[in-house]
């Protein structure tokens, strides 16, 4: 009796927790190895979107949540939300800041954006950018692409242009088309397109669906492991 006692007070609620917080972990995981599948060179920060909130004795309760603070830039659901539901996603930080710019237009990599090991335009690139085209004030800083490809091919700058960075504009409507860069003479790269249309996803992440065919598939198992651990602690069978 002492020993049943003992098991219903202490290790089946330990054995409980237990199971509870292996198959929360093994499906966080699988959500992982997910995001490995469907997106190319995802980055350290985005594989590390979603945790299992562990469950104790006293707090029965675990799952998988995401990660909804960062210390610096946005938390990975931000951008993860579309992959998990579908749809369009939200405005970035950078489309915000540019916004004045872009006219409240969305950005791609630009075709000769230099890219990091993750297929993402560096952060570096991205505050460079940001630093040049803050002091850009006077209507010369922003040219039409084809007025800044005859002024590279001669050699030359903008008068008062103050930057390597300018915004392209389409002719006639004078709509922003993107961030482009002066590298040399007879040469401008593009290195932000923008775009009108909000990029649109499917959802090719579908983290409840994950969560629950993990716990379905590995429940039984598990907890019948963890409880045969309580009992083989009080020395039953």
């Amino acid at each position: 009796m002492k020993d049943l006692r003992a098991l219903s007070e202490k290790e089946v609620p330990n054995a409980t927790a237990a199971a509870l917080n292996r198959l929360a972990k093994g499906a966080s995981l699988q959500v992982r190895d997910r995001m490995e599948e469907v997106f190319d060179r995802p980055t350290p920060f985005t594989l590390k979107g979603f945790y299992a909130k562990p469950a104790r004795a006293n707090d029965l309760e675990a799952w998988v949540a995401t990660r909804d603070y960062a210390p610096k830039g946005s938390p990975a659901i931000r951008y993860l939300g579309p992959q998990i539901r579908g749809g369009r996603r939200d405005m970035k930080g950078i489309e915000r800041a540019l916004s004045p710019l872009s006219g409240g237009q969305f950005i791609l990599p630009g075709k000769d954006a230099p890219l990091d090991q993750y297929g993402n335009i560096s952060r570096g690139v991205l505050v460079q950018i940001m630093s040049r085209l803050s002091v850009m004030r006077d209507s010369t800083a922003n040219i039409s692409s084809k007025t800044a490809a005859r002024l590279a091919k001669a050699g030359k700058n903008v008068k008062g242009q103050k930057s390597e960075y300018f915004i392209g504009r389409e002719r006639g409507n004078g709509r922003p088309t993107g961030v482009y860069k002066l590298v040399g003479p007879g040469k401008v790269a593009q290195i932000l397109k923008f775009v009108a249309k909000p990029p649109t996803y499917k959802a090719v992440l579908p983290v409840e669906q994950i969560v629950q065919d993990t716990i379905a598939r590995r429940a039984g198992r598990i907890a019948q492991e963890e409880i045969i651990k309580a009992f083989q602690k009080r020395g039953l069978r």
